[in-house]
């Protein structure tokens, strides 16, 4: 397990926690590219066309969080996390939490790639694994 890895995506959630959006640029390779085809979006190339997109969702809620549940696995190049999100709708008292599970490539330390999935088999096949 390359816990240099997992320690990259803990940071980012982290940041978006902290809504420091923008500030973790440097952790991303220059061909990034984010795989939000499983809630409809499509793939989105480049750190800041996917955080504009991603950001509209986080903004949906009064005080967006991400909680990283689990890491399902990690190797050299991968970090497989199960991660829970939302918070409370603006202009609500609603509060929304949804289930992700997030695959996260690596290429010489820098996050390559993110696919964001609602079910964890095609997390895991997304990664090229299975249970």
């Amino acid at each position: 397990m390359s816990q240099e890895n997992v320690e990259v995506v803990r940071q980012l959630y982290e940041a978006v926690n902290a809504q420091r959006w923008g500030t973790n640029r440097a952790l991303y390779d220059p061909d990034y590219e984010a795989d939000l085809r499983d809630g409809g979006v499509g793939v989105i190339r480049g750190v800041e066309a996917a955080e504009t997109t991603l950001r509209e969702y986080w903004e949906t809620f009064e005080n967006f969080h991400v909680e990283l549940r689990e890491v399902i696995h990690a190797d050299d190049q991968q970090v497989v996390t199960a991660v829970r999100d939302g918070g409370r709708l603006k202009g609500s008292d609603a509060e929304v939490w949804n289930r992700f599970f997030h695959v996260w490539a690596f290429r010489n330390g820098k996050v390559l790639r993110l696919s964001v999935h609602t079910d964890r088999d095609r997390a895991l096949e997304a990664a090229g694994l299975s249970e």
